[in-house]
């Protein structure tokens, strides 16, 4: 099992900077999440060097349109490359969105018969994310297959391996326990975004939310999850000073190991 850090947390900083401090904080590698700063064809170099700092397990397809990278699906394709440019072993992506109006990646979602075998190969896992629903009153659902059972049942039939997101599942009213315990039995997780969850509020730090965490990482532990477990959190989690950023990740990290028998 690895126990990494997400680098969108941190997505306002040098990547350089961001290695730096998940590697100060304990974690065994980076979950790298592709942005804007990929439109420069060279940064890639930038990120090729960090890995002397910390390997890239996985590599999270961009949330945003990448001008300089085309539809969704060239993003995919994309993000595939630079997962193995860099050595890393899944790409995660999200299913389309109905509020962006991402038609032509929904026919395209739809109409692909093996995920696996036409973008990853046998080199690079392709995993799909679960989605939230999203509002304070009124809960939408602005993702294809929000509910997890369809997204297990739809990556099944289509080749994929999945990313399973605690706070993502909460907001679908879903017991994060049960959900991972399905996931499980798939034999195809790869991957778990791991943050607490309160109310309307979500990617808490761990120990900030109402989430079973501490039951979750122990049910992994009994059942030999294997797989990665990544530290996802909103940017707006954090404080304003290096400082307390820094010792707030060392103790998230600490805690991950305490609890999934790592140390």
């Amino acid at each position: 099992m690895k126990i990494l850090f997400s680098t969108g947390c941190l997505y306002y900083l040098p990547i350089r900077d961001v290695f730096h401090i998940a590697a100060e904080a304990g974690f065994d590698g980076c979950d790298l999440v592709i942005d804007g700063r990929f439109n420069n064809a060279e940064y890639i170099n930038t990120v090729k060097a960090c890995l002397e700092i910390l390997p890239v397990y996985s590599v999270h397809a961009p949330f945003a349109k990448i001008d300089a990278w085309g539809t969704h699906k060239d993003a995919i394709v994309k993000s595939v490359e630079v997962a193995k440019t860099l050595g890393a072993q899944l790409v995660n992506f999200h299913p389309p969105s109905w509020f962006s109006f991402e038609l032509g990646f929904l026919k395209w979602f739809n109409n692909t018969i093996d995920f696996q075998g036409e973008l990853g190969g046998c080199d690079v896992y392709l995993t799909i994310e679960n989605m939230p629903r999203v509002g304070k009153k009124l809960m939408l659902a602005p993702y294809v297959l929000y509910n997890y059972r369809d997204l297990i049942s739809f990556g099944i039939k289509k080749n994929l391996f999945f990313a399973f997101d605690t706070t993502h599942i909460a907001t679908c009213g879903d017991n994060i326990i049960v959900a991972f315990l399905h996931y499980l039995k798939t034999e195809r997780l790869k991957n778990i975004h791991i943050s607490d969850s309160q109310s309307f509020k979500s990617h808490l730090f761990l120990g900030r939310g109402d989430l079973p965490i501490v039951k979750l990482l122990n049910t992994m532990t009994r059942l030999d999850y294997d797989g990665m477990v990544t530290l996802e959190l909103s940017p707006d989690e954090f404080p304003k000073t290096m400082e307390w950023t820094k010792k707030l990740l060392k103790y998230q990290s600490a805690f991950l190991r305490l609890h999934l028998n790592k140390d």
